[in-house]
């Protein structure tokens, strides 16, 4: 119970405000001799909605997959430490447990002056030598930086970096959802985020330096699309194997197999027509193109393209209006 204590201590200490900001920590101005104005007592908010799942690399990769990225677009990724717990008292779900309790029982003020006790979010994830740790949810705004939670992600590493850098699982993992956030949200690795960039902090340790961490994840990244292009390739050239025997043999070269192709077409189902249209003479042909539905998901109909842009990152057509972020818990910084 003691190293629990002292772990929500040290937690909390580096996320809140820097006690050499004297708009945070400066005493409250003297009070007159009249009678004290009894305070009103906080307004408690509504438990945090907190995942408390954990993913292997490959489950969380799949995961911010399936998701439709947010908008407002989010513009940046936080990485930080613990510092407490560290991975020796990490203990998984309870932590995780212990965190939220944590949370639930801050004061803050907000711009009129009220104040609230509770987070209403934290951290995105905690990476553990144990897996992915799901925490606040990805679509939403979150809590892990004074003055800059709004439009932003936040990860944490178990332990404490200040004179050592992370290794093993839990930098494999970090790499691995930096690499996919960066990749799911469209933002450049270059533009990642450190705690101390905000704040008096050393978070994320100060043993960890950008230059240190960002060709990790570009390699990461690098290697993820041309995986991801190799396996939608592989999916394209298998369905036109299939069917080649009954489609009509073209000219590759001729400018409308040559659309085809860039269309996403498999092949053609006729030879070129010529026609006249309104006294000008045309060329048409008929080409295949391909419908797939997941079973037994017959409402999911799309076409090979449409499949394709689904399964790259950071596409227009899967963003979508979602439901405003949880309340920021401090004043952001636009």
């Amino acid at each position: 119970m003691d190293m629990m204590r002292a772990f929500l201590k040290g937690f909390g200490d580096h996320l809140l405000p820097d006690e050499r900001d004297p708009a945070v920590s400066a005493d409250p101005p003297p009070t007159s001799d009249s009678e004290p104005i009894e305070e009103a007592p906080p307004i408690k908010e509504a438990p945090i909605e907190m995942d408390g799942r954990v993913m292997n690399p490959v489950e969380f990769v799949r995961y911010v997959l399936s998701l439709e990225a947010p908008t407002p677009h989010p513009t940046r990724v936080f990485l930080h430490h613990t510092w407490r717990p560290t991975p020796e008292t990490w203990q998984g779900s309870a932590t995780m447990a212990a965190m939220k309790a944590y949370y639930e029982q801050q004061i803050w003020e907000d711009a009129d002056g009220n104040k609230h006790e509770g987070w209403t979010a934290g951290p995105h994830l905690f990476i553990a030598q144990d897996g992915i740790w799901l925490f606040s949810d990805l679509r939403y705004d979150g809590v892990g930086v004074y003055g800059h939670n709004y439009r932003s992600r936040h990860i944490e590493m178990v332990g404490n970096y200040d004179e050592k850098l992370p290794s093993g699982a839990i930098m494999e993992n970090t790499i691995v959802a930096l690499g996919i956030l960066h990749e799911w949200l469209g933002l450049d690795i270059n533009d990642l985020s450190f705690h101390r960039d905000f704040s008096t902090k050393s978070c994320p340790g100060w043993a960890v330096q950008k230059d240190w961490v960002i060709p990790q994840v570009r390699s990461w990244i690098a290697a993820f699309r041309q995986a991801n292009s190799q396996r939608l390739s592989a999916l394209r050239r298998s369905l036109t194997t299939i069917v080649e025997n009954q489609l009509v043999a073209t000219n590759p070269n001729a400018a409308l197999a040559r659309a085809a192709r860039d269309r996403g077409y498999l092949g053609a189902l006729t030879h070129e027509i010529p026609m006249e249209i309104d006294d000008q003479p045309y060329l048409v042909q008929l080409f295949a193109d391909a419908l797939l539905v997941p079973v037994p998901k017959w409402q999911n109909v799309q076409t090979l393209r449409e499949y394709e842009q689904e399964q790259m990152p950071n596409k227009e057509a899967k963003r979508s209006e979602t439901a405003p972020p949880p309340t920021d818990p401090f004043d952001y910084q636009p």
